[in-house]
């Protein structure tokens, strides 16, 4: 990394959260179409991840916080408890070839919470196998026994009922192995469309790697989306949705809950643990302030009218 990237990231973090990315070369920026590494700009999600949740992985009270969010999920409580930025599953763990991602994940000897942060997304990630692919679509949106083309999917061994109706099943992965542990589906029953061809694909990888990786450990799970809390951001509107409450009782509360939590509320929640008039208060205060300040940075940009180029302009400036 040159000293100008390293630059460009410090400011866009919060600094309180530095030591969280050490070391800096190493560590898993997110990066561009381009690949070049995109953590810097002012609606980077990755950073505002950073900024709260790489602030409580370095705070001295990173237990009480973590102690009291597991108590308003109904987790159970007791640390130490460890946070990793930009987890990734082993990919072993689903047999998936591109492993689960989560944006944090806290570890207690108890608890195993993922993390799943968004900023001006506009909503979770889609499933790819509805997308063209060398001149063939994998899979038609609907889970059921005729999606699949032999052709382009030699069958595995030992095939199990959800490989008949999921591409990705196909290939070995093991979500729907999980999906009906975690959800209130069955593999065996055809589902048009499939509920996760959208957006809830997304949020439906976090709930079964969270619950694998929970039964693994002998642990109890949960997951969280973050957000930021703006009326103008798409995911404040998506989880107030009816759409979002639809998808949320489809899952197995009781086997991985699934919860929102906005980085402000997160943010309360730990002014109110530490001591009044600490220095660690006012770390979260100045934290408070600084996401606030992306939050209305974002929209104001967002509502910036775009600079009209005249003809006449192009042709100057073409010819300079």
């Amino acid at each position: 990394m040159n000293q100008i990237t390293r630059t460009r990231l410090e400011r866009n973090i919060f600094p309180a959260a530095h030591q969280a990315c050490e070391p800096w070369d190493t560590f898993p920026w997110h990066a561009g179409r381009g690949g070049a590494i995109d953590t810097h700009v002012a609606h980077s999600s990755q950073a505002l991840a950073i900024d709260v949740f790489g602030t409580i992985k370095t705070s001295p009270d990173r237990d009480t916080i973590l102690d009291a969010l597991a108590q308003t999920i109904g987790l159970p409580t007791g640390g130490p408890w460890a946070i990793t930025l930009e987890w990734t599953a082993r990919p072993t763990l689903l047999n998936e070839p591109r492993p689960t991602q989560v944006d944090a994940l806290a570890e207690s000897p108890h608890s195993v919470i993922f993390f799943e942060c968004k900023f001006t997304e506009q909503d979770g990630g889609a499933c790819s196998q509805t997308e063209k692919r060398n001149g063939a679509i994998p899979c038609n949106g609907n889970y059921t026994e005729s999606i699949l083309s032999p052709p382009s999917f030699p069958p595995v061994v030992n095939r199990n009922p959800s490989s008949l109706r999921c591409a990705l099943s196909e290939k070995g992965i093991q979500y729907w192995d999980l999906i009906p542990k975690v959800f209130h589906l069955d593999a065996q029953t055809d589902y048009q469309p499939c509920p996760f061809a959208g957006p809830a694909y997304q949020w439906m990888r976090n709930l079964v790697a969270a619950y694998k990786v929970a039964r693994q450990k002998n642990k109890q799970p949960a997951v969280v989306i973050v957000y930021a809390d703006s009326p103008a951001l798409s995911m404040a509107q998506k989880v107030r949705s009816q759409a979002w409450r639809e998808f949320t009782e489809t899952v197995r509360q009781d086997q991985v809950p699934l919860q929102v939590r906005s980085y402000q509320e997160i943010l309360t929640l730990a002014q109110e643990t530490t001591r009044h008039g600490s220095e660690e208060q006012a770390v979260w205060m100045e934290l408070a302030e600084w996401v606030n300040k992306k939050i209305s940075g974002v929209n104001k940009a967002r509502r910036k009218p775009k600079r009209k180029i005249s003809s006449h302009s192009n042709t100057r400036s073409t010819h300079k």
